[in-house]
């Protein structure tokens, strides 16, 4: 397989069905409009409101196979190149036999099969320029829609402490998507995909809903891996003005770790943080507790923190509602054991060297949209539960730019 052109379907009807379908997967993924329109006012989903949402799932899953054989040979051909993606999916489906809830793995390991499929098909249809001005377009919708819901419903759009969730349920989600907007919206830029006003408009209307959302992960993860790909980019800085850069952002990395083991109190409190990290390290204390009881294969993928017995011990012993581990990291050892979490860096690893050669000797695009993609994935996992989310959008763009950047262009061995 060289390019995205060689895996579409020969019949030109059959394409622009696949496309329109892609396209709906990739705006469902974002968790926009449906699950705040559902939640309302309130400040969670109410367990109908879920069984609900998860009914426009049934749509793409009935749709999958059809899209599947499409694809066939291409698809698997490459995904027999990819073993540890295929490890990652077989344990999840598997964790059903020692699950704490069957039923539930069960369910989010067939749609973390499934989006995955989708993600490789992505892939393969899609050359890098092509599926990043996939997620331009996205970008522009989502940052639209957020806008629209400010403007013309500010109470629904609105939490309770002030922050903006715009077209979604919560305003962490919210400066999520802004912060993949922002990034998105810089390679546009760079690379001249759409024009130019219409992207810096759509820049700054991101950056405005990333700051608003008041969400400060998001907006440290965001400004991280902006200033990384502006002064780090291909072209914008000769050799030794990058390394400087990079010792300046070591030393500055060392005095900080070095401050808050000096002087804690002080530290986190100019971040505006308590030392709990909003309340995460004793959650990651209890959590690794747990981990301790099932070490090498966990409690079910994505199982446990359904168990209203252990949500409602949660509750008792840290004094607030956690819904997940808040750590990706954590969450995946929770669900699939150190062997799944060790199946996940090793993925994450194959993706990165994945990049690294595209950028060099493939798809150029496909290879910087992945290392922007990898060094905000890799981050934001530290502190929210993304890793290997079923059917999160970044659990598609994973996929779908591994696959990319496993391809060797035309004329190369």
């Amino acid at each position: 397989m060289s390019s995205g052109a060689a895996a579409r379907p020969a019949r030109p009807l059959l394409s622009v069905a696949v496309e329109a379908y892609l396209a709906w997967v990739l705006v469902m993924s974002t968790g926009a409009v449906l699950p705040l329109l559902a939640m309302g006012e309130g400040t969670s989903l109410e367990a109908e409101d879920t069984a609900l949402l998860r009914l426009t799932l049934v749509p793409i899953l009935a749709l999958l196979p059809f899209v599947v054989l499409a694809h066939a040979k291409a698809l698997l051909a490459e995904l027999l190149r990819l073993p540890l993606l295929l490890a990652l999916l077989a344990l999840a489906l598997l964790s059903t036999l020692w699950s704490v809830e069957p039923g539930v793995s069960l369910r989010r390991a067939v749609a973390f099969a499934a989006f995955a499929l989708l993600g490789a098909v992505m892939g393969l249809r899609w050359s890098g320029r092509e599926l990043v001005e996939r997620l331009l377009w996205l970008a522009l919708f989502l940052s639209a829609a957020s806008l629209l819901f400010q403007l013309a419903l500010p109470r629904l759009a609105t939490m309770s402490d002030g922050a903006w969730r715009g077209a979604f349920a919560h305003k962490n989600v919210s400066g999520q998507m802004a912060g993949f907007a922002v990034l998105v919206l810089l390679l546009g830029l760079r690379h001249r995909l759409l024009p130019r006003p219409l992207l810096l408009a759509a820049l700054l209307l991101a950056s405005a809903l990333l700051i608003f959302s008041r969400s400060a992960t998001s907006l440290v993860v965001t400004l991280a891996s902006a200033a990384g790909f502006l002064l780090l980019g291909r072209g914008v800085l000769d050799p030794l003005a990058k390394a400087a850069i990079v010792a300046f952002a070591a030393a500055g990395l060392a005095f900080a770790l070095l401050g808050l083991l000096l002087a804690p109190e002080q530290a986190v409190e100019l971040l505006g943080r308590d030392l709990t990290l909003t309340g995460r390290l004793p959650l990651w204390d209890l959590v690794l507790s747990r981990i301790a009881d099932r070490p090498w294969l966990g409690f079910g993928y994505h199982a446990l923190f359904t168990v209203p017995a252990f949500t409602d011990y949660v509750l008792l012993t840290l004094g607030w509602p956690a819904p997940n581990a808040h750590s990706g990291y954590l969450e995946v050892a929770l669900g699939l054991g150190w062997i799944g979490l060790a199946l996940a860096l090793a993925l994450l690893a194959q993706a990165t060297a994945r990049a690294v050669r595209a950028l060099a000797t493939g798809d150029a695009l496909a290879g910087e949209a992945a290392l922007l993609f990898l060094a905000a994935y890799l981050a934001r996992n530290l502190v929210e539960s993304e890793l290997l989310l079923q059917t999160h959008l970044s659990w598609l763009v994973l996929v779908a730019l591994l696959v990319r950047t496993g391809l060797r262009p035309a004329g190369r061995p």
